[in-house]
């Protein structure tokens, strides 16, 4: 009798192995590039404890975050997980860029089909990353730009949610509505003195693509929609959003010196490998983890802006051409030999703060203050 009951056991658990092997939900699985564990989504199982083989899917994805950490996880989009992106790079030969571009186009074939088998779904996602095919656009032409200038969308470049006789870009979206944008003072005199300096920009919003893609459409710079504008050398979007277990990176060999990334954030190392050439400008910092390289943004409000404050409306429109003439300055500085992230420095995040602590002595103006901070980039903080 007992012997029937141990066997039945054993039947149950390994059946109960296999249900939670083959679910969504975390299974534990061994990182073959470092050797340490990682999670793919959902509780540890009898699979891992068995030896049981996990399928590709599996065995790059990483863990599902808490629903309640999701403001829009009551909006279905497919498969919307996030893959160990230095795993797939390893295993699939991929660049850092074209295995974020594997991700998004998992969530893009599930959310066409959502009959599709998530393991098939992932086996196009490869051969189309592999096959070098890339929504972004972005292409070799970022490769020889000596800087490159990522803006954020939303609250940046523009206002979606504005009100009143707001709005300087109206048109009827695909869904028949109609959509009325506030974009920030500013911006195409920002977009033809980047280009005149000889850099490139690049697109980068939080926002899912299908809504993205359609405002770049109707935005025209110089007559070209933005979406096809030659200046914009990407437009990357919600699923190029990535997160970062602790294990990738400097964390391979030792966990403890990784830099996980929990909240769905953008990597500038999508557009630039070295850090060295790319800055972003954004308001939410949120969804940032190189401070080096971010030049935060006060909030653009087109509803303030065109409430006929007119003192509020001058802050708006001295804002954007202060990047500009950072940006200016930066490239100017470039001539001693440095980076451009290196001149620019003084103008992120981590900079400005540097900047202010050499103020705080009252020996030195901003100038003096932004030239001493230049020249000592270590006193620059690596990150927060």
């Amino acid at each position: 009798m007992k012997k029937r009951s141990s066997v039945f056991l054993v039947i149950v658990l390994l059946s109960l192995g296999l249900a939670l092997g083959c679910g969504p939900r975390r299974v534990r699985v061994l990182n073959e590039c470092s050797g340490s564990s990682s999670v793919d989504s959902g509780p540890v199982s009898y699979v891992e404890r068995s030896g049981f083989v996990l399928s590709p899917l599996q065995a790059h994805t990483i863990p599902a975050l808490p629903d309640w950490t999701d403001k829009y996880s009551d909006q279905p989009r497919g498969d919307g997980r996030f893959f160990n992106v230095s795993k797939l790079m390893v295993t699939y030969g991929l660049s850092r860029l074209g295995a974020v571009e594997l991700q998004n186009h998992y969530r893009d074939l599930t959310f066409a089909d959502a009959t599709l088998a998530p393991d098939t779904a992932f086996e196009q996602a490869v051969a189309k990353a592999q096959a070098g095919e890339r929504e972004s656009g972005i292409g070799e032409s970022l490769d020889e730009a000596p800087f490159i200038v990522v803006f954020d969308l939303d609250d940046t470049l523009y206002d979606q949610s504005v009100e009143g006789e707001c709005g300087d870009l109206r048109f009827v979206g695909a869904d028949g509505q109609s959509r009325v944008i506030q974009r920030v003072p500013g911006w195409e005199q920002a977009f033809d003195r980047i280009d005149a300096l000889g850099g490139k920009v690049v697109l980068f919003s939080a926002n899912v693509d299908e809504a993205v893609i359609e405002n770049l459409t109707h935005w025209e710079y110089h007559g070209v929609a933005l979406s096809r504008a030659g200046l914009i050398a990407g437009v990357l979007t919600n699923s190029h959003l990535v997160l970062q277990e602790k294990s990738e990176g400097q964390g391979a060999e030792n966990p403890r010196k990784g830099n996980p990334v929990s909240t769905p954030s953008k990597d500038l190392r999508l557009v630039d490998l070295s850090l060295s050439r790319a800055i972003l400008v954004d308001d939410n910092p949120t969804r940032v983890f190189q401070f080096r390289n971010l030049r935060g943004f006060k909030k653009f409000d087109g509803t303030r802006y065109c409430s006929g404050d007119a003192e509020v409306k001058a802050i708006f429109e001295a804002e954007m051409p202060a990047v500009v003439a950072e940006i200016e300055e930066a490239k100017a500085a470039m001539s001693g030999g440095l980076s451009f992230v290196e001149a620019y420095l003084p103008y992120s995040m981590l900079g400005r703060m540097a900047v202010e602590a050499a103020m705080a002595t009252g020996t030195r103006t901003q100038a003096e203050a932004v030239a001493w901070v230049r020249a000592h980039p270590e006193f620059v903080d690596a990150k927060f």
